[in-house]
């Protein structure tokens, strides 16, 4: 192969590497599946990322192109090369360069395949195992002293605020606490999730027999007895590499019945548990109905809701 074909063929190869990579990445974009990745609020980076690759992609093509028509340049010494040169050693260095830039695309290729025809699938059950689930808990065990007592914002009924009465750090949750202490039925939905879960366990003595919905999969650890479970969420803060589990403890005397990973949606009323020496909710189930899993199924911790209540 001549020099110039040689050239060609590597121009070639980079620009149809970097269109594999380009439309990898809007393959995901448009579909939706980057959140199985990245949590929204990096989406603009995942978007900036992938115009970037159009752009290096149709420079690489461009380039490809111009070496087709242009006098390729051997080297840089600014002079004219006779024809004494050693024919051996060029296709000697010429293989090497080869096998080098081969591997080198091989680093980029094996990736590219992986991304392209393995599946999309979200994490559940199976990493809860090695992560542990976290059930939330009582961040304010018993009452506090009254001076760490703060005041809490809002037109609520002044008998509400003392219910909720907490320090500085939890007065966010009190406020968000208050909101779901009025709701007839606190519904685990997948906006503020984790805030939810943790107002309810910071101030589990007040929704002691109120009803709550959720829909999640099943999970079981040791610890457990054989009328409960764990109705569960993966929960994604930055990307994939810190998904972590959240869930409550249910309990049913046909728990059993219920196979790990599978999806439901439970219906009942809060009680309290001592699990691993912290209070955390309980729930007691009234109803269970069969829920297919969300597209996405992760739920995003928001780091604004406090401005939102």
């Amino acid at each position: 192969m001549s020099r110039r074909s040689s050239e060609l063929l590597h121009h070639l190869v980079r620009a149809v590497i970097l269109t594999g990579f380009a439309g990898l990445m809007f393959n995901l974009m448009v579909s939706g599946d980057m959140l199985l990745y990245i949590a929204p609020h990096l989406m603009i980076y995942a978007q900036l990322a992938t115009a970037f690759l159009v752009i290096a992609t149709g420079f690489q093509y461009y380039i490809a192109v111009a070496s087709m028509k242009r006098k390729v340049v051997v080297c840089n010494c600014d002079h004219e090369h006779g024809h004494n040169h050693s024919h051996d050693s060029d296709h000697n260095d010429s293989s090497r360069s080869s096998w080098r830039s081969s591997a080198v695309y091989v680093v980029f290729i094996v990736p590219l395949l992986f991304g392209a025809f393995l599946p999309n699938d979200a994490l559940a059950g199976s990493l809860a195992q090695k992560k542990g689930m976290n059930l939330g808990r009582a961040a304010m065990v018993g009452k506090p002293s009254s001076a760490d007592f703060v005041e809490i914002d809002g037109d609520e009924d002044p008998a509400l605020k003392e219910q909720f009465k907490t320090n500085v750090y939890n007065k966010d949750y009190a406020k968000l606490g208050m909101l779901l202490y009025k709701q007839d039925l606190i519904e685990m939905k997948d906006d503020w999730f984790i805030e939810k879960l943790q107002a309810l366990n910071t101030f589990v003595n007040n929704f002691q027999g109120k009803q709550i919905r959720i829909s999640g999969f099943v999970y079981r650890e040791e610890g457990l007895t054989g009328t409960q479970f764990i109705i569960g969420r993966m929960a994604m803060t930055h990307c994939i590499a810190d998904i972590s589990p959240y869930g409550i403890i249910a309990e049913s005397l046909d728990a059993e019945q219920y196979a790990n990973d599978t999806w439901i949606t439970v219906t009942g009323t809060i009680g309290q548990a001592i699990y691993h020496e912290q209070t955390v909710i309980k729930l007691n189930i009234e109803s269970i109905e069969p829920a297919s899993p969300a597209k996405i199924p992760y739920v995003y911790p928001d780091w604004n809701f406090a401005a939102k209540l």
